[in-house]
């Protein structure tokens, strides 16, 4: 489906094909929950469409509608990891390839998604570009990722850039309220104003999660051990909740260096966050970022999550301990 906010990327795309100039491969890309991969399925089942509608959209009811629907389109190859921690290995891409340049079963368009591109490692990489160098007529590669900068240049240069961008607040806010019950504007500051992700966030127990992770960090600021707290955030997904971490910390450094007035992610925290910062120092604040950044940044490396937890809460009781 198209959403309310990709309406100027789908109108670009759906001239560009009605000119006939639609590019051999398309870069879809921009923040997590914007719907980067939805569009990208609706792009892909509107090409090989046999009647599509006006606006370019799929009719949902001719044969190949019913056979993309079903996922058996023979002309439609999707390729992920495994799970958002893993990478795309060079067999995977070498079998999407050779798909790729079979001779189309309807006579049309040969598509393949490939999402979170940019968990290829560099011998995946350099597979595709092969194929993008050397393109077939009719046949239309698109990358979906929200982390471009990752993807080889040589990927990029190759490819039609389509960046999609947060929504505006009033038109994300009606979409959201529509679909979720809850506070629209909380759950949309803490998705950073993606509304996929917002709705997921709502829809979950992430929440649980959240307020988790929330009291372990006020619970260490209030002289409780630390291990009891690390043991309990140890049993979830730590992508989430690091990302929690550094909008807490974020939200520190915005109140040390803007005042009590200023946008918050944790706008329901904005009291216990105004406290800690009128006692915290933000060259210890930006050290414990840094830690936090790096955690993040090797979370496709099995890690002890116990250990992981343990560090941070330690390195934020020693943060209040130095105030």
């Amino acid at each position: 489906m198209i959403y309310p906010w990709q309406n100027t990327e789908w109108q670009l795309l759906n001239n560009q094909r009605e000119h006939q100039r639609l590019p051999h491969a398309i870069l879809l890309c921009g923040a997590n929950g914007l719907g980067k991969s939805e569009f990208a399925s609706s792009l892909a089942v509107s090409l090989l469409c046999e009647s599509p509608q006006s606006n370019g959209e799929s009719c949902g009811n001719c044969n190949s509608c019913r056979l993309t629907e079903a996922g058996t389109h023979p002309d439609l190859t999707y390729l992920a990891p495994e799970d958002e921690s893993k990478v795309i290995k060079v067999d995977e891409i070498r079998a999407l390839c050779t798909e790729f340049f079979l001779t189309s079963q309807f006579a049309g368009y040969k598509i393949a998604i490939i999402n979170h591109a940019d968990q290829m490692n560099i011998n995946a990489s350099n597979s595709l570009l092969k194929t993008l160098e050397e393109p077939n007529d009719q046949s239309i590669l698109i990358l979906v990722t929200s982390k471009p900068h990752r993807l080889p240049i040589t990927i990029r240069s190759r490819c039609q850039s389509i960046s999609f961008q947060v929504p505006d607040t009033q038109q994300a806010s009606q979409w959201l309220s529509q679909n979720v019950s809850g506070d629209v504007s909380q759950l949309l500051n803490i998705s950073h104003g993606a509304p996929l992700r917002a709705q997921h966030f709502a829809d979950s127990d992430l929440p649980e999660q959240r307020k988790g992770l929330m009291e372990a960090l006020l619970a260490v600021a209030r002289n409780q051990p630390v291990i009891e707290h690390a043991q309990k955030l140890s049993k979830w997904p730590s992508h989430s909740l690091l990302g929690w971490a550094y909008d807490w910390v974020s939200d520190l450094l915005k109140l040390i260096h803007y005042g009590q007035n200023c946008n918050l992610v944790n706008q329901d925290y904005r009291k216990e966050l105004i406290e800690l910062s009128l006692k915290l120092q933000s060259v210890l604040l930006y050290q414990l970022l840094d830690q936090i950044i790096k955690f993040r940044k090797v979370q496709s490396i099995p890690l002890n999550t116990q250990m992981l937890w343990e560090d941070l809460l330690i390195s934020w009781e020693q943060l209040l301990k130095r105030a």
